[in-house]
């Protein structure tokens, strides 16, 4: 992440970044429905995006206090379109895809080596493709809090290497992955929610 240095110092602050990333983009639910419309979402950034990020969120309070099933259905119709029913396809939300041109190739099983390293079982613990966008966002969101959980404990050993590890998945997947995705979504999406987090992933995941 080209603005990490400045962008979320602190393990608890990327922890929360991740884990909004990941929310975004899930299929849409309920959750952030309701996040949009009572502007939690637009809240929650402000402890840790610089002020250049945190501009373009701004479109996204025309969200605030809209009625939640309307706005539900307006992302859903926008994430489909885009990562399903689009031809040809606007974006695609699997690494290997983006790397090797196909579901499942040594991407896939990279990522998914990672999980296992850290002490995870992919199929218990997350529901979509280990390659998935949103999957390497809860990685690294578990990760920085197994950093902020390490450093609380006074555990160096276990802090170093959560640190480490965050810094491998960025460098060897989720930064050019997650950059060239943003990409796509900023020029295409229909949503002023899917351009922003295209936007935002552009912001914070150059190269």
């Amino acid at each position: 992440m080209s603005d990490q240095d400045d962008t979320a110092q602190t393990p608890a602050a990327r922890t929360v970044l991740y884990g909004s990333l990941a929310q975004a983009f899930n299929y849409p639910d309920e959750a952030l429905a309701g996040a949009l419309a009572d502007g939690e979402f637009l809240a929650m950034p402000a402890d840790v995006l610089p002020m250049r990020a945190i501009e373009i969120l701004g479109p996204l309070g025309v969200y605030r206090g809209t009625g939640r099933k309307a706005l539900l259905l307006d992302l859903e119709r926008d994430y489909t379109w885009m990562f399903f029913a689009s031809k040809p396809r606007i974006a695609y939300l699997f690494e290997s895809v983006y790397n090797e041109g196909k579901l499942y190739q040594e991407s896939t099983f990279q990522i998914a080596r990672l999980y296992h390293d850290a002490g995870l079982k992919v199929e218990e613990a997350f529901k979509l493709p280990p390659d998935h966008i949103a999957v390497e966002f809860e990685f690294m969101a578990y990760l920085a809090f197994s950093e902020s959980e390490a450093i609380t404990k006074g555990n160096r050993e276990n802090e170093q290497y959560a640190r480490e590890l965050q810094e491998k998945v960025l460098a060897e997947h989720l930064r050019p992955f997650a950059f060239a995705l943003g990409e796509r979504i900023h020029e295409n999406a229909k949503t002023d929610f899917y351009r922003a987090m295209g936007k935002l992933l552009i912001q914070l995941f150059r190269p």
